[in-house]
């Protein structure tokens, strides 16, 4: 199946899925519309005629035609009016419902992460509100096959030669269609500069980057780099433009001049006797009303070029979130974890990297242990803790929960059982007990739950301290609304993820980089006296990602990662006796403090 057809039947789909009977109206409303003008230029043929023949029924036959016409138009006219902003509504409201739940039913990240889909989805997401004018196109193609039928079949009444005035109109169109085809290469040549423009933008944008950005005088490198990439792009554009320009322009003089000599044509035949005043008045109408059908088909290729395009993302974006949906995987989290995860042979590369980010990884995580994951910055601590909420799944190897494959397991049921806190937190601006209670959307409005986390996150008095406490509005771009510090919204992610109580998998990945080292360590010693009771119960596995050895040290096991692979294992006190890599860690770290 074509992508073309596959884009038109998801358009079909999408404008009667949303409002059947509403959509039926308007196109039969729009072909009416559509037929009323050629029909009132029969009328006006059918006068003329009955007035050089002084024919009173021709007469009445024409007025009668052209008030039916007049009445035609004025009842489409009311109907689409009445209708169509409720149509408008329904369907845009349908199609961003559509959009929301495709892109957000991927249970994996690959699509934020691979410049590919990436683009892809940034496509539709520019172009969005082209999928709510599926029901106008669906309108407009209804009314031009309607009206070029009626035309068709009154240029034909006259003289079968007149049908290659229409015929010839394809020549604008095919114009525009090679123009926008140009136009909408271009566009998509400069998506990659368009979004870093658009990253760009928000980053001075984003009053939390002012501050930076002044110290170090980003100003001219910014601005410069703005303008680089925007006048790449509008080169491109420029270019596809100007050669889009010239060919339509070609195409409408060729058409202005077989228009010309067509109405010469039928004057002449008219004066030899061979076609009546009304024939040549009917040409003459109907030839402006051509070139408004093909101008129009020309002038509008661009626009139905550009919704059947995104159609045709939107189709693809719908078939990589089936095929990346994981539905073979249906197979619930396990209650409790009874012998732990093994990270077996477990390999893994980016979807845009050409080397694997971690290989060869073999890992026991025992049922009811604290395992901690340091190494430098690209060691590959973050991609393991990825791999372990599922987030991708191994390009080699396999993760095991109790023996069974992770792979099989249902990956909503699986984070619904586990909770993270990651150093690259959300501050979600909602209100102050809603941004913690979303750790847990089921317990989201109980307030002891929410209580308890901040509890453990030593967060209450971060909401204490508000005025209306876990009523307050988070955020200052709402009235009314409170903006926290670094560290406060840090303590408040913290509890968001510490709101549910016996997960089978805790990942904290330097959830405390703005906290100072005391205050990580004085946390973390509390929360691993909560999990060890937890963990009593379900087996609950808790790994930790941290550069800082006072917190590290007290895991049960310590893993320490160089590029990808495992270096060393074991806890800190064998770690640091035996030497090696952790252990120059740990005195470059403690000589700071001494």
């Amino acid at each position: 199946m074509s992508e073309a057809f596959r884009a038109f039947r998801l358009c079909l789909t999408t404008a009667f899925g949303a409002a059947p009977f509403l959509v039926l109206v308007q196109c039969l409303a729009s072909v009416a519309e559509s037929v009323a003008a050629p029909v009132q230029v029969y009328g006006v043929k059918l006068l003329v005629d009955g007035l050089t023949a002084e024919s009173s029924s021709a007469i009445a036959w024409g007025i009668g035609v052209l008030l039916a016409g007049f009445g035609v138009l004025f009842v489409a006219s009311v109907v689409t009016g009445q209708v169509k902003d409720t149509t408008d509504e329904k369907v845009f409201g349908r199609v961003f419902q559509n959009l929301l739940r495709t892109t957000t039913s991927v249970p994996g990240i690959r699509h934020h992460e691979d410049p590919t889909v990436a683009n892809r989805i940034e496509y539709v997401r520019e172009h969005s509100w082209n999928l709510g004018f599926s029901f106008q196109i669906l309108m407009y193609m209804a009314a031009t096959m309607a009206n070029t039928i009626a035309v068709l079949v009154l240029l034909g009444s006259v003289h079968p030669a007149l049908l290659l005035l229409p015929l010839l109109g394809v020549g604008r169109v095919w114009a525009a269609y090679v123009s926008t085809r140009w136009n909408t290469s271009a566009h998509e040549a400069g998506m990659p500069q368009g979004r870093v423009v658009s990253r760009l933008i928000d980053i001075v944008k984003d009053p939390r980057h002012a501050l930076e950005l002044r110290v170090f005088g980003l100003r001219t490198v910014l601005v410069d780099r703005l303008t680089r990439l925007q006048e790449h792009r509008g080169a491109l554009e420029t270019r596809a433009a100007v050669r889009g320009g010239m060919v339509e322009a070609s195409a409408r003089i060729g058409f202005g001049v077989a228009y010309a000599l067509a109405v010469l044509w039928v004057i002449s035949q008219a004066r030899k006797g061979q076609l009546t005043a009304g024939d040549v008045a009917l040409v003459i109408l109907v030839a402006p009303q051509i070139d408004q059908l093909t101008g129009g088909i020309a002038g509008h290729s661009a626009w139905l070029a550009d919704i059947l395009r995104t159609f045709v993302r939107y189709d693809w974006i719908r078939r990589y979130a089936d095929e990346h949906s994981w539905g073979d995987t249906a197979e619930p989290a396990p209650a409790r974890l009874r012998s732990g995860i093994e990270l077996r042979s477990v390999g893994f590369s980016y979807p845009a990297s050409g080397s694997p980010a971690v290989s060869g990884i073999s890992l026991s995580l025992a049922a009811g242990s604290t395992v901690a994951l340091v190494g430098d910055n690209g060691a590959g601590k973050t991609t393991l803790v990825k791999l372990l909420a599922r987030m991708y799944d191994p390009t080699e190897g396999a993760v095991l929960v109790d023996g069974a494959d992770l792979r099989s397991i249902d990956p909503t049921r699986w984070r619904q059982r586990i909770s993270a806190g990651f150093q690259d937190f959300v501050n979600f601006e909602f209100l102050a007990g809603e941004a913690v209670g979303i750790g847990d959307v089921d317990r989201i409005d109980d307030l002891a739950a929410v209580g308890a986390a901040l509890d453990r996150a030593d967060a209450r008095t971060v909401v204490e301290s508000l005025p209306s406490g876990v009523r307050t509005q988070l955020g200052s771009r709402f009235a009314g609304g409170i903006d926290l510090s670094g560290g406060q919204w840090q303590r408040v992610a913290l509890a968001r993820a510490f709101m549910r109580e016996r997960p089978l998998l805790v990942l904290l990945d330097e959830p405390t980089a703005a906290l100072d080292p005391e205050a990580e360590h004085a946390l973390f010693d509390r929360f691993a006296t909560a999990s060890k009771a937890a963990s009593a119960a379900t087996g609950g596995i808790t790994v930790l990602v941290s550069h800082r050895f006072s917190t590290v040290r007290m895991a049960d096991r310590i893993v320490v990662l160089d590029h990808g692979r495992i270096l060393q294992a074991g806890t800190h006190e064998e770690l640091a006796k035996a030497g090696g890599r952790y252990a120059e860690l740990f005195e470059l770290q403690a000589r700071a403090y001494r």
